[in-house]
């Protein structure tokens, strides 16, 4: 029998799964340091399986927003503006969902799957300017950090008073 990992939020109206596989992740919208913006940021979206009242009710992704410094020591953890896996949550739901992404981002050995796939299929890719080769080499750069991620590198941003 194979067993799968998985984390549950329990919210006051459904219960919130994630199902610990690759596909289940995904790394996207990866900006990198320019003169408007000091910082190096993507998305990780995470599909949920949603159970409510004892039964399926589908899935969502939600998403997380993650910046790291420029010097690549600091990752700060932000909600974004949309599908954010904290909203309409509680101060205690949103704990509970902070508990999921510090589990991702450290102990996950999916996760750093997903990652080292990522960065694979980045060293195959075939630029040709100087601009391509920057972007590049700064989105290995901050990939492989993701890599070796360590508890005190980790701040969460998240407004934690109750909203729901």
């Amino acid at each position: 029998m194979n067993m799968l990992d998985s984390k549950v939020i329990q919210t006051r109206f459904e219960k919130e799964i994630f199902i610990e596989e690759k596909s289940n992740i995904n790394i996207s919208g990866f900006r990198t340091i320019d003169k408007n913006t000091p910082f190096y940021e993507f998305m990780i979206s995470l599909d949920l399986i949603r159970i409510r009242d004892h039964e399926y009710y589908g899935t969502k992704k939600s998403y997380v927003s993650v910046r790291i410094s420029e010097d690549l020591q600091s990752l700060f953890v932000l909600e974004p503006d949309v599908q954010s896996i904290f909203a309409i949550k509680n101060k205690q739901e949103k704990e509970a969902t902070i508990e999921l992404i510090h589990y991702l981002l450290l102990d996950s050995q999916t996760f750093k799957q997903v990652v080292s796939d990522m960065i694979g299929n980045l060293r195959k890719v075939n630029v040709v300017s100087s601009l391509e080769i920057k972007e590049l080499k700064a989105k290995l750069a901050v990939l492989e950090r993701l890599l070796n991620v360590s508890e005190e590198d980790v701040k969460f941003t998240i407004r934690l008073e109750k909203i729901a």
